[in-house]
């Protein structure tokens, strides 16, 4: 059987389509979609460096540099968050299915579709974390869709803070959608997806989590 890969398709009918790809011998049209997906990325870390989202990392430099020095860093910085996104991208799509599909007996091609649906809802995510910074004047761990400001009630400590900042209802949504697709093509008991679910995400919101702390205290 062939599968054709169609992202936003995969998303609106997502069980027929982890069954379609779970009969698949054939994947068309992959490698199209992903470098959609890595643009689309690239696009969005493009747009929040131009309205300087992020952009506390290197105000320290800004502050002391020269007109020209300023433009310089400011174009870096641009550059610097356009390669955020496409690594971002990568990320997203291949060390979790490097992960999934070492504890499975599928393809890692299965995998990394499982993986490129998730995709556009953590973009999704990094959008409203733009117009928050430039609405609300709010960091994404202050993002009212995750638990960073239930953290930030409760605690000074700055690490879980940004650690419970990253469990967000986006989040959520796109394990529910590996969660789906490792019951259904990966042949996964609930608890087994359950478990490689979870920690395969919690393994990246504490990555994040670190870089956001040593990014903070860089600035101290």
């Amino acid at each position: 059987m062939m599968y054709q890969t169609r992202i936003f398709k995969g998303l609106l009918y997502t069980n027929r389509s982890f069954f379609q790809l779970e009969k698949a011998e054939v994947i068309y049209g992959l490698r199209t979609r992903l470098s959609w997906l890595f643009l689309a990325s690239a696009l969005v870390f493009l747009i929040s460096g131009l309205f300087g989202v992020g952009s506390h990392v290197v105000s320290p430099e800004l502050l002391k540099s020269s007109p020209l020095q300023y433009e310089g860093l400011k174009s870096y910085f641009i550059i610097g968050r356009i390669i955020h996104g496409l690594l971002y991208a990568g990320c997203v799509i291949f060390l979790p299915a490097l992960f999934f599909w070492m504890l499975s007996d599928t393809w890692y091609t299965k995998m990394v579709v499982l993986q490129a649906f998730t995709l556009p809802i953590l973009l999704v995510e990094q959008t409203t974390f733009i117009l928050m910074a430039t609405k609300l004047n709010l960091p994404w761990f202050s993002s009212p869709f995750s638990l960073g400001v239930i953290a930030q009630y409760l605690t000074d400590y700055e690490y879980l803070i940004y650690l419970f900042g990253s469990m967000s209802l986006f989040k959520l949504v796109a394990m529910v959608v590996q969660y789906e697709g490792l019951r259904t093509f990966a042949m996964k008991s609930r608890v087994a997806a359950i478990v490689m679910v979870l920690s395969m995400n919690l393994i990246f919101w504490a990555f994040g989590a670190l870089q956001a702390f040593i990014n903070f205290k860089i600035l101290l």
